[in-house]
């Protein structure tokens, strides 16, 4: 740097100083006061601002990487994804956020498509892909995990209590309440039986030596292998004078509260048609969803609304989302379109004119219960 006339010696004082170009810019640290953090374009509360988003992925990608946001909230992170070339993923646990998002990306989608459609084209020497050119045409919605499903699994709890006749207790640590003299344990909704959950009630009953008390584990089902460790336990327990037999009650398969849980899926009636040509393109194609049944969710409101009949007079209040796939190849689904209500007071429109592809295809509509209970309707038109 010396020999290149980049360093220098300060006349006046003998320190070494830097000779740089004068810029009309300056680096950045670490406190980003030049531009705004937060928006309210959207209205969702925690929104981060366009501007700062465009920064982070600008400094941490290039274009075509892939960008990820576990907590995707209004969708700024994809949007400006989106708009600068790179791929993304975005994950929430939140509906509301995976509406906003939907919403806002689409739009961003379809705006890039007509752009680059009316752009003249032109042969390159060499093929580079702008920033702005869109990442991807059309985006999937992927459901991984059941995020409603610790409070069905509570509702679902007080339900067997009620039939069963178990006495809840907050006091018990390990043991949900009390059936007659008996303790009891609920395992979790979402698996059978296993011997790991009998190992933790021997482990607990271990820890626990002056408890004396039966044991009732209710369950919806149970792997065959509990069999022979209940049969090995309870019979030790005949022999002798151990206490704390267990009795399991299988909820799916106990003629007793075989009806207890019966679950009857959400099922949809809708027609999909062709209409006619729209251009040279394109062909019309109209979705048309006459009507939507959801037995969970009239079970809930039976059991919110007690000895009253719930009354659902317009199916569209039992639908949370509905989205179609025009070219659906039986194995991803890419939204083509959505109807996702902005606010949670609106409802889905239910009837759908849309440009289809000129030859035969395969139509998906998936309509999405207020619950997460999906229906797939397909068609070739």
């Amino acid at each position: 740097m010396w020999q290149e006339g980049l360093l220098r010696e300060n006349p006046n004082n003998g320190t070494l100083e830097y000779l740089v170009e004068e810029k009309d810019s300056e680096n950045l640290d670490s406190d980003w006061l030049d531009i705004p953090g937060y928006a309210f374009k959207t209205g969702y509360p925690t929104e981060n601002s366009e501007q700062l988003l465009e920064r982070v992925i600008k400094a941490g990608s290039r274009p075509g990487d892939l960008v990820m946001d576990f907590f995707i909230g209004s969708g700024t992170t994809a949007a400006m994804a989106q708009k600068l070339g790179r791929r993304w993923i975005g994950c929430d646990i939140n509906k509301g956020a995976i509406q906003t998002t939907s919403k806002r990306v689409q739009t961003i989608i379809l705006e890039q498509i007509e752009t680059e459609r009316k752009r003249p084209q032109q042969a390159k020497l060499v093929q580079t892909e702008p920033e702005t050119a869109p990442s991807q045409r059309s985006f999937a919605v992927y459901r991984v995990n059941d995020y409603d499903l610790q409070i069905q699994h509570n509702e679902a709890v007080n339900l067997a209590c009620e039939h069963i006749g178990i006495t809840r207790t907050k006091a018990d640590p390990f043991f949900d309440g009390t059936l007659g003299k008996r303790l009891a344990k609920i395992v979790p909704f979402n698996h059978p039986l296993t011997l790991l959950d009998l190992e933790e009630v021997k482990k607990e009953l271990g820890a626990r030596p002056e408890e004396e008390r039966d044991v009732v584990v209710v369950c919806l089902g149970k792997e065959t292998a509990a069999d022979a460790w209940l049969e090995e336990w309870n019979r030790l327990r005949r022999k002798g004078d151990l206490p704390n037999k267990i009795e399991v009650i299988e909820l799916r398969t106990d003629p007793r509260y075989g009806k207890f849980f019966v679950h009857q899926p959400a099922q949809a009636k809708v027609i999909i048609k062709r209409t006619g040509p729209k251009s040279v393109r394109s062909f019309g194609i109209k979705v048309e969803i006459k009507d939507f049944i959801s037995p969970t969710i009239i079970e809930r409101l039976k059991q919110q609304s007690g000895i009253l009949a719930p009354r659902i007079d317009d199916w569209r209040a039992m639908v949370d989302s509905v989205m179609i796939d025009l070219s659906y190849n039986g194995r991803v689904f890419s939204i083509a379109f959505s109807d996702v209500p902005e606010k949670k007071s609106d409802f889905v429109v239910g009837e759908y004119e849309l440009d289809g592809p000129p030859r035969e295809t395969t139509v998906a509509v998936k309509i999405t219960d207020m619950l997460g209970e999906e229906v797939l309707v397909i068609q070739e038109v």
